[in-house]
């Protein structure tokens, strides 16, 4: 602003409204009997009083909005306070829905096997959905989490548990090549193993390797955990099968899984203590 006192233009306005102020005083002196002198000048500042007008109007304007302008400013902060308020309540609802979905499904499991021991748990570290997913829960052999234990999110297996420390664990995902699952295809009876590869994997798949080539397991056949196993309790959904492929070289056949559980959005879980 102190430049603008500075420059030409303010210059030359602060003459013109000396010129103005002058011709005024004249004016009233002579009680409005217009001299030779006074119309001469009269003629003069006419014109300049146009535009000293102008230019207060443009000043008004000027000043009027950046008042205008706060306003505005203010009113796009309160806005932005209301829609972060919003966020937070919509982050809120997301995450209430998603317990009480996996409270339901935890109640569903609970009534087909009341003798079951369940722990809540969430992930506090780790990447699920990363290759050979593993990740760390809040729980550990305090709340009576011991390694070899399920990880569960409803029906569907996500993992087992690998370590423990007194308030946390590890668990390692289906996906990771150390985890091996006894498996069945419902609709068949065929009994197989779950194993991965690190291409498989990055795609989010696992597969039961090894099949007789005359397997009658196809795509869209479910596979559950079998009794076989001393880790895992039968009729665990481990995932769907996406298709079977043939293997020339060994005469075998492969089946290829997508796992059920969502590894992309797994928040919460329950371990399966005792079974």
């Amino acid at each position: 602003m102190k430049r603008f006192f500075k420059t030409a233009a303010f210059k030359s306005f602060a003459v013109l409204m000396a010129v103005l102020v002058a011709g005024s005083a004249l004016s009233l002196a002579t009680r409005g009997k217009a001299s030779p002198v006074v119309s001469a000048l009269s003629w003069v500042t006419s014109p300049l009083q146009s535009l000293c007008a102008s230019a207060a109007n443009s000043f008004r304007d000027f000043f009027g909005y950046f008042r205008s302008s706060a306003a505005l400013q203010a009113q796009l902060a309160a806005k932005e306070e209301e829609l972060a308020l919003y966020r937070d309540r919509l982050v809120d609802y997301d995450k209430t829905r998603q317990k009480l979905e996996l409270y339901e499904q935890f109640l569903e499991l609970k009534e087909e096997n009341p003798k079951d021991q369940f722990q809540e748990a969430s992930i506090i570290g780790g990447e699920p959905a990363g290759q050979f997913g593993s990740f760390t829960l809040n729980r550990g052999s305090a709340a009576g989490i011991s390694v070899n234990d399920p990880v569960l999110v409803g029906k569907n297996l996500v993992g087992i548990v690998t370590a423990t420390e007194l308030s946390s664990c590890t668990v390692k995902t289906i996906l990771h090549p150390e985890v091996h699952v006894i498996v069945y295809e419902t609709a068949t009876g065929e009994f197989g193993w779950t194993n991965t590869t690190p291409a498989l994997a990055q795609q989010g798949l696992l597969s039961i390797p090894e099949l007789l080539r005359s397997t009658a397991i196809a795509g869209g056949g479910l596979i559950c955990t079998s009794s076989e196993s001393k880790y895992y309790p039968a009729g665990l959904i481990v995932g769907t099968v996406q298709e079977v492929r043939m293997d020339d070289q060994s005469l075998s056949a492969t089946a290829i899984l997508k796992p059920a559980a969502h590894f992309e959005s797994l928040r919460d879980v329950f371990v399966l203590t005792e079974f």
